[in-house]
């Protein structure tokens, strides 16, 4: 391939491959293979460096929405994302047929691995299956600190949208409608997001004011919502309707399961709290909540020595008063 291309997108006659000039390198894929999988905005497929023959992911905009300003403007940011982070799918690049029109294809680094609903559906029940979820989560929420600490917020919170790679490590995926802070030049267009995940703020249009923001939170409500899902097999703000369902995203609480220990249920309910102010204001937060909640609870005597040790100077007035109570009543019976 030349080093040099006048265009980013070439094809050889006879040759089924689809060749991407991409950060300086040539990539290719075959469109008629089947996707490994497929999006709101478009078809991933399997991809690989001609110079090395090493295996990435080539994501194919959905040529209804190619020429879509904002969707191209959305996939370009997509790509400018350069986050390296063990929990986040690593992107390649951009590349396109031309500026303003015609497919586009978004490079990421290859996973090898299932969609996290999926893994979780192999789990048996027990207190096992609670633990690894939760410990998965919290991979989660240390890819959202790492985003929202460089002023990203993801907006699209799923078991889709979260890998297990190799059955251990956990990555999330899909930043292609996420929000740079600082404003987001997309929110005149109205909803964006998955209605059965979304946070109430995302279905107000984004609305100015203190408690429609859309911030770490929205990700925060979004993520509760997933862990509640995987560990129920089932996402209570699903219904027959759209309407249905965003009617319950802004006013139906999460109900008890079985299912959940009660002190994990008690965290998830203050993830997805419909007011903002009252969910935890960071991942990093909910991640030691998460903690918390799976530690064993402490006995009695632990408890009591948490608050003694808390009320070392009002126990030591205590014990002085009893010390002078019992002086007194030995003066007065002599």
């Amino acid at each position: 391939m030349p080093q040099r291309p006048n265009r980013t997108v070439m094809t050889r006659k006879g040759d089924p491959y689809i060749y991407l000039y991409v950060m300086g390198e040539w990539y290719c894929y075959n469109p008629q293979e089947p996707p490994l999988g497929s999006g709101a905005m478009g078809d991933v497929y399997r991809g690989f460096r001609c110079k090395t023959g090493g295996v990435i992911a080539v994501k194919r905009v959905k040529d209804a929405y190619a020429n879509n300003r904002m969707i191209r403007e959305r996939a370009q940011q997509e790509a400018s994302l350069a986050f390296r982070h063990p929990n986040l799918v690593e992107m390649i690049g951009y590349c396109e047929y031309a500026p303003d029109s015609g497919p586009i294809f978004i490079l990421s680094n290859y996973v090898q691995g299932e969609n996290i609903d999926t893994y979780v559906s192999h789990m048996p029940d027990g207190p096992s299956r609670v633990e690894k979820i939760s410990i998965a989560i919290m991979a989660v929420l240390d890819a959202l600190d790492y985003v929202h600490s460089r002023g990203v917020i993801h907006r699209d919170i799923k078991p889709s949208n979260i890998m297990v790679e190799n059955s251990s490590n956990v990555r999330l995926m899909d930043l292609g409608i996420s929000r740079m802070n600082g404003g987001n030049k997309f929110s005149s267009f109205g909803f964006i997001g998955t209605p059965e995940y979304s946070a109430p703020e995302q279905l107000t249009r984004e609305q100015d004011g203190a408690n429609t923001r859309i911030d770490a939170t929205t990700d925060i409500y979004e993520l509760g919502i997933t862990f509640y899902e995987l560990l129920t097999g089932e996402n209570p703000m699903a219904a027959d309707s759209e309407a249905e369902t965003l009617t319950r995203q802004m006013k139906q609480p999460l109900p008890p399961s079985p299912k959940i220990p009660r002190r994990l249920m008690q965290v998830i309910l203050k993830a997805t709290d419909k007011d903002q102010t009252r969910r935890y204001q960071t991942a990093l937060d909910f991640k030691r909540a998460i903690q918390a909640a799976l530690a064993p609870e402490p006995s009695a005597g632990q408890r009591f020595a948490a608050w003694a040790e808390a009320h070392v100077a009002l126990l030591a007035i205590a014990v002085s008063a009893v010390v002078l109570a019992i002086f007194l009543i030995i003066i007065l019976t002599l």
